[in-house]
């Protein structure tokens, strides 16, 4: 078990006022994401509205609270980055391999995001300097259609992003509290702006019933909206105070991430109903331009715009800096050089597979495709299970209660057996379902690569007791 170093993420000064006020900027601008733009509005739009809304809020404070809480005790526990961790003499056999998928997962998120964001970024120049303003229906298919075509100009958003990251991600914590002291007050705008448009979603929409899959969709979606905070908030707790009680400020996080979402929801809903039967994967962004096209741009419907661009530029900050503080102390910038780097040129893979013939394909599904069920079915679930099952199993109790610091027993207990058990017990039946689809795996598949691994785990420790490898 790694050791803990009082001294080795804590830097001068942090924990003043100034500094608690740059952690909560992060941990709020962390849970910012485009997933919330360009998913949730579809999501609930084909799967139960109101009712997979509340679906996903209530997975938000069940199980996605919890997972970030064990984060910010984490790293407040052990006080080093998770590198330095992994790779701690104990665990040394296997912490590379832990490294490399962790490395693996950034690189895919940060491509996926890359090209989302081109793409968002295209869209929302258009609509704000009125170029969609005067478009038929004629104008907007051949709109998309000549989009679609013009790698040249996606590439060089992508590129132009790789930039802007790679400029904030210099300044790593700074960087990034900077940006988050811009945006959040425009996302808090938006909210009050919006916030009546919440009682015309509920008018508009209705209870509808949902199915198992919804389900299963919602609880993915809440863990996907999150999956930034999964990585950061680890490297958030090693700059905590001991004696700092971190409930209420998660409880903030995420009731500001439910209400932001909600109010996007709504305000994309208008436009989403002449679109919703699309399978494209940018139906939000068909929205947006069928909202747009025709007519002035309103005050509420710019600010919209001007965050969703600004929020899909940004969406991979807290991912960089996973990788920029990889040595408690310094600031690792040749790491990020190379994975910007590495994510780009998967992104523009991902581009050029975008195509109606792709030539890029994995079992028939494009790039992208598999870009988003890796980084949203696996990933995310992944992330989420090694964190409970680290916090539930792997810290003593008694550092858990103190780090968690509850005012009752039984506040404690309930957030306990929830890492310990309900949270890995879901997140794993996620996980499966999540999947089974990709590369043509069958559940009889699944269910006999788990079998034969027991059956060769219980060999193996036979095979220990009988000492006939004495090395083992």
């Amino acid at each position: 078990m790694a050791q803990v170093r009082k001294d080795s993420c804590v830097y001068p000064g942090i924990l003043g006022a100034m500094n608690r006020l740059l952690i909560l900027l992060i941990l709020f601008g962390s849970q910012l994401g485009l997933s919330d733009f360009l998913l949730l509005p579809v999501y609930a739009a084909r799967h139960g509205e109101l009712s997979f809304l509340a679906l996903y809020a209530l997975f938000k404070l069940v199980i996605v609270l919890p997972l970030l809480h064990a984060e910010l005790v984490a790293g407040r526990y052990y006080r080093v980055s998770p590198f330095e961790l992994v790779l701690d003499s104990s665990v040394r056999r296997w912490g590379f391999g832990l490294l490399g998928a962790l490395l693996l997962a950034v690189l895919f998120v940060v491509a996926n995001n890359l090209h989302n964001a081109a793409w968002t970024l295209a869209v929302g120049q258009d609509a704000l300097t009125g170029t969609l303003a005067g478009f038929d229906s004629l104008d907007r298919v051949l709109y998309w259609y000549d989009l679609g075509s013009d790698r040249v100009r996606l590439g060089q958003l992508m590129l132009l992003l790789v930039g802007l990251l790679a400029l904030i991600a210099w300044f790593a914590w700074y960087g990034m509290a900077l940006v988050y002291a811009l945006i959040l007050p425009l996302c808090l705008a938006l909210v009050v702006i919006q916030l009546p448009q919440l009682s015309e979603l509920s008018a508009r929409w209705g209870w509808q019933p949902i199915r198992v899959d919804a389900v299963f969709l919602a609880l993915r979606y809440a863990l996907t909206s999150s999956i930034a905070g999964f990585m950061v908030w680890y490297l958030v707790g090693c700059r905590l105070p001991q004696s700092l009680p971190t409930g209420r400020w998660v409880l903030s996080v995420q009731l500001f991430d439910l209400l932001l979402g909600m109010v996007i929801v709504a305000t994309v809903v208008p436009g989403l109903e002449a679109v919703t039967r699309s399978a494209d994967s940018g139906v939000v962004l068909q929205a947006l331009v069928e909202r747009v096209a025709g007519r002035d741009l309103t005050a509420d419907l710019s600010l919209f715009l001007w965050l969703a661009v600004a929020i899909g530029a940004l969406g991979s900050l807290p991912l960089l800096l996973l990788v920029t503080l990889a040595v408690s102390g310094r600031t690792h910038r040749g790491g990020l050089l190379l994975i910007l780097a590495l994510g780009l040129l998967l992104g523009l893979l991902a581009l050029v597979s975008a195509q109606a013939q792709a030539s890029l394909t994995w079992y028939g599904m494009p790039l992208t495709e598999v870009l988003n069920w890796f980084s949203f079915s696996v990933v995310a679930p992944v992330m989420a299970t090694l964190t409970a099952l680290w916090v539930g199993w792997g810290l003593s109790p008694n550092q858990v209660l103190k780090q968690v610091n509850p005012k009752t027993g039984s506040r404690y207990l309930a957030w306990r057996l929830s890492v310990k058990f309900v949270i890995p017990l879901a997140l794993a039946l996620t996980f499966a379902r999540a999947t089974l689809g990709l590369g043509g795996v069958t559940v009889p598949w699944i269910l006999g690569a788990i079998l034969s691994g027991v059956l060769l785990w219980r060999v193996w420790l036979w095979l220990k007791r009988q000492a006939l490898y004495p090395h083992f």
